[in-house]
């Protein structure tokens, strides 16, 4: 039977219907828990639904079965593309590569990997070697685009200059990529070197606000706090709509105290750029600092909206709602937290995360029993859900949506008879 529902659900998920695939692929795992291919399918099935975190789950069960499944590590490197986890997806495209040396599409992935993390002569060298593999495969569309990929990313030539000019160290494609690499380069602890590139840039550009508001934010770092207000002032006089600025201006008064100007510094930020997390996370913390908590969960909740994969606006509203007593949700918050550190192989902050939650569920009171000893449940029904759970070899959420499914086409009946009908219907391999 388990070859019959792996064979539904790819059926159905070649047609679109992927809860029926999930589903299918669900009654495959019941009698075959090691199918790395079924957890590989549903895993694709998970990742068209949008819902990325569960297909990277389900791609790791996959590779801890079969390492060597190309497929799979291309589909988790895809995955890990998406959730911005970068250097985990360049982990699992060698990985892809290294099982199919002729693999085409790994190739032009990890090119596209490699730009993200700025490594741009990886980056073109992987697209050459895709363009190469399928022109030999008679693909000459892609091939076409992957060379395309390559020539955009090679040094362009520069014509020699009139008079010889100043120019930044660092390459400034954009104003914020290039507060990004100095940012970054600053966190790696070379502080002094970022500040030097600063210092170059200014002296290149000195009515450039970005500049400023870059070097502000590095001396911010380095706790210099006069020389970072100094610059935030001069980046805001150049430019008024110089966001970053006003949003290193308000971390800086939060730590001096200044809670009330901080908050006009955000409000000013968000003003301009509505899109950018890091103010509703800052601004979240000022709000706190005022006691203002039904205002910082708001502002922690639209980070989330902005970046679901954001672990540090879960983690912020926990806090909160452990101030307010709210402990279930601060779990929840906390449980996200750890799962996106461990997808993007962070084990540090996970282990962090999965200490601060065990803690906290010590000492949550337990909101409702596990589903085989609800108290509200007669003897029987709890027998049955005891039996349902050994079915499914102890995966309730497969048990819950076989029992959600016989809810939606047959309506109107107690708890028992749904029970009774999955289980009867496990036993007889339907």
């Amino acid at each position: 039977m388990a070859q019959e529902y792996y064979q539904q659900g790819l059926a159905k998920a070649k047609a679109g219907d992927y809860q029926g695939a999930i589903a299918d692929f669900d009654l495959a795992l019941i009698s075959t828990p090691e199918w790395a291919e079924v957890y590989y399918r549903r895993g694709l099935a998970y990742f068209d639904l949008g819902d990325t975190l569960t297909a990277v789950s389900d791609y790791t069960q996959a590779l801890a079965i079969d390492s060597q499944h190309r497929d799979c590590s291309y589909a988790r490197a895809l995955a890990r593309l998406t959730l911005k986890n970068f250097p985990g997806a360049l982990v699992d495209i060698e990985r892809a590569i290294l099982f199919g040396r002729d693999y085409a599409p790994a190739y032009q992935l990890k090119g596209l990997v490699c730009k993200k993390l700025t490594k741009y002569p990886d980056a073109i060298a992987a697209y050459k070697v895709a363009a190469n593999l399928y022109l030999a495969q008679k693909d000459v569309e892609n091939s076409q685009r992957c060379l395309d990929l390559a020539r955009t990313l090679e040094p362009k030539p520069i014509d020699a200059p009139i008079a010889p000019k100043l120019t930044p160290r660092h390459p400034l494609t954009s104003p914020e990529q290039f507060y990004a690499q100095l940012l970054e380069q600053g966190e790696r602890g070379d502080l002094p070197g970022a500040l030097d590139h600063a210092n170059w840039a200014i002296q290149s550009s000195p009515n450039e606000a970005w500049v400023y508001a870059c070097r502000g934010a590095l001396y911010s770092k380095q706790d210099n706090r006069t020389a970072a207000l100094t610059d935030f002032n001069r980046a805001i006089q150049l430019d008024p709509n110089a966001y970053v600025a006003y949003r290193g201006r308000g971390k800086l008064r939060d730590r001096m105290g200044d809670y009330r100007g901080a908050l006009m510094d955000f409000d000013r930020a968000v003003a301009i750029n509505a899109q950018d997390l890091f103010i509703y996370l800052a601004r979240g913390n000022v709000r706190v600092n005022l006691h203002d908590y039904p205002g910082a969960i708001a502002d922690f909740d639209r980070a989330i909206s902005i970046d679901p994969v954001e672990p540090l606006a879960y983690l912020k509203r926990a806090q909160i709602y452990i101030k307010l007593e709210e402990l279930n949700h601060a779990i929840e918050d906390y449980q996200t937290a750890a799962n996106i550190y461990l997808e993007r192989q962070d084990l540090a902050k996970y282990q962090d995360t999965l200490a601060s939650l065990q803690k906290l569920q010590r000492s949550a009171p337990q909101s409702a029993p596990p589903p085989n000893q609800e108290r509200s449940q007669p003897p029987q029904n709890a027998a049955l859900r005891q039996r349902l759970y050994v079915l499914v070899s102890g995966q309730w959420a497969i048990a819950q949506r076989l029992i959600d499914r016989l809810k939606e086409e047959y309506p109107g009946y107690d708890e028992d008879w749904y029970l009774e009908r999955v289980i009867d219907n496990l036993e007889a391999g339907l």
